[in-house]
């Protein structure tokens, strides 16, 4: 391959060799921990504190990355499933990273077996994620294993709301600050609609997130103003989405997530019924597989039904690895509406712009399996074309029945 004039090689060959360096260095990486883990069995120091330090000076590395590969080294030792899939090529040194930390998080608490799904699950997601992907996927992992740990308390004072306003002479205001949970939810629902990119006359929107976050903050202002028109999305009025069983609800224990918003953290059940005393319940009905119902009807745009329960059943783009919010997609036809496609949840999967593009303009194939969005990669991502699934929008996952149950 290093012998190879690229500028000779096809489209195709180069993406097919961009592949397979990633895969090279990270096999390649997976030869330099045995080596570090032989030397740590063997005890060679010579004359030093320890391997690491030998590693230091040998290698003229970092002590911080000795130290971070003799943390893989030692996870790979005592994990069939990471060393597998290391020494594959299909996973590499930030993707250790983030299963090593997470792994000393596992509460104690977690039985042998819940730790080794915990495990394997971490792996397997790190086959089709990068690292802040399967950041993602850890956080949830931790929350599922925690839920029999200590009943949620609310914090005894209310969440932080700062904003700092500052006038210029030229009468331009700046402003910094910060919202809690519940406020910056109802902010970021309320922006996104407004945010949206907004072509006229067939010419592109060139104006960057900021500069329609911008305008789109200044829009929302004057909607205040009025007090008479507020923005919608997705043919709803801005509102938020809480997942969790009504029986935890009416208990109030576990804990509930913030649709679209996982990052932000879980609520406590208390603060679920507290944000419910000043909304509207929307109940959904669900089958036996926990999968919505069809409500839907035979017309191109999905109404507010079907709209409802994709946002439930993807949680945000379905796309593998797209860590997007529902607030910021499409519904999209799996079989087009021009080709008699219908307008209901088995034929429709929630895309984000980009990925809604890209699906229709690339050979992604995408179809609809076990009432699940599933996506067929081109070949020059996977020669066998293994299908992939959206495992970030995990509230709805099977694996947190798994995890639940160990």
């Amino acid at each position: 391959m290093l012998a190879t004039e690229w500028w000779r090689a096809s489209d195709a060959e180069i993406l097919a060799a961009m592949r397979e360096a990633e895969e090279l260095a990270r096999r390649f990486y997976a030869t330099t921990l045995a080596i570090h883990a032989e030397a740590e069995s063997r005890g060679l120091t010579g004359g030093y504190d320890c391997t690491r330090v030998v590693l230091h000076d040998a290698a003229r590395i970092p002590l911080t990355e000795a130290v971070r590969r003799e943390s893989h080294a030692n996870l790979l030792q005592h994990s069939d499933v990471a060393r597998v899939a290391v020494a594959e090529g299909a996973m590499g040194a930030d993707h250790l990273d983030v299963i090593v930390k997470t792994l000393a998080k596992v509460p104690s608490t977690a039985s042998v077996e819940q730790r080794e799904l915990a495990e394997s699950t971490l792996v397997e997601n790190a086959r089709t994620l990068d690292s802040g992907g399967l950041q993602r996927i850890a956080r949830q992992v931790l929350a599922w294993l925690d839920q029999d740990g200590s009943e949620p308390v609310d914090s005894p004072e209310p969440p932080v709301n700062e904003l700092h306003v500052d006038t210029r002479r030229n009468g331009d205001v700046r402003f910094v600050g910060r919202l809690g949970p519940e406020a910056g939810a109802l902010l970021v629902g309320l922006l996104s609609p407004l945010a949206k990119p907004h072509p006229a006359d067939g010419v592109r929107d060139w104006r960057g997130v900021g500069e329609r976050q911008g305008d789109a903050f200044a829009e929302l202002l004057q909607l205040t103003a009025n007090a008479a028109t507020v923005p919608v999305d997705g043919g709803e009025r801005p509102h938020l989405t809480v997942t969790m069983s009504l029986g935890a609800l009416r208990a109030e224990i576990g804990h509930g997530q913030l649709g679209g918003l996982a990052d932000l953290g879980g609520l406590s059940a208390r603060q679920v019924r507290r944000i419910a005393c000043d909304a509207t319940v929307v109940p959904m009905v669900l089958d036996g597989d926990s999968q919505p119902l069809d409500v839907g009807r035979a017309k191109r745009t999905a109404p507010p039904g079907v709209r409802k329960a994709l946002v439930w059943r993807d949680g945000g783009c379905a796309f593998p690895a797209c860590g997007r919010p529902a607030e910021w997609t499409d519904a999209h036809h799996v079989r087009h509406w021009v080709d008699g496609g219908p307008t209901s949840v088995a034929n429709m999967a929630l895309l984000c712009r980009r990925h809604h593009t890209l699906v229709h303009h690339s050979d992604w194939e995408v179809r609809i399996r076990d009432g699940v969005p599933e996506f067929i990669p081109p070949s020059f991502i996977d020669p066998d074309r293994v299908p992939r699934r959206n495992t970030l929008h995990g509230v709805r996952s099977p694996l947190r029945k798994k995890c639940l149950t160990g």
